[in-house]
């Protein structure tokens, strides 16, 4: 099944090798953005250059007070994932770098700022995993 025939192809077409979706980050759900509380003292910082590192991201926000900045990788390839995150220990300091930087341009792209969201983590349905061998035989 799936080379040759009808309906479960290869190319995609419903159920055979490729599951039928196709594209950056298949597997990974496409859930979006976390829904967790605001966190007040991170940022967000979308659409940034490939070339943005964690330094440059740095140099961009540390003009408004003492922060941290990383941004996010792939952890195959290394390459800049196009966002990042910045960390102030200030919340005065937090609030003007969203506001004054939320749609400016960073080394020739517009960026995103908004306050972070942590993360929430729901439990799984039925209790966790299983699996292995239940032994039996006879």
């Amino acid at each position: 099944r799936g080379y040759e025939g009808g309906g479960g192809g290869y190319d995609g077409g419903g159920g055979g090798y490729r599951g039928g979706y196709r594209g950056r980050g298949r597997g990974r759900g496409r859930r979006g953005p976390p829904e967790g509380p605001i966190d007040e003292l991170k940022l967000y910082v979308g659409g940034l250059a490939w070339e943005v590192d964690d330094a440059a991201l740095l140099d961009s926000f540390a003009a408004f007070g003492q922060c941290e900045a990383k941004v996010m990788t792939d952890k195959y390839s290394g390459r800049s994932r196009g966002f990042g995150f910045v960390s102030f220990t200030d919340i005065e300091a937090c609030n003007a770098a969203r506001d004054a930087m939320n749609g400016k341009e960073v080394q020739g792209r517009q960026i995103t700022v908004n306050n972070a969201r942590q993360r929430t983590y729901e439990p799984t349905e039925g209790g966790g995993g299983g699996g292995g061998y239940q032994g039996g035989g006879g």
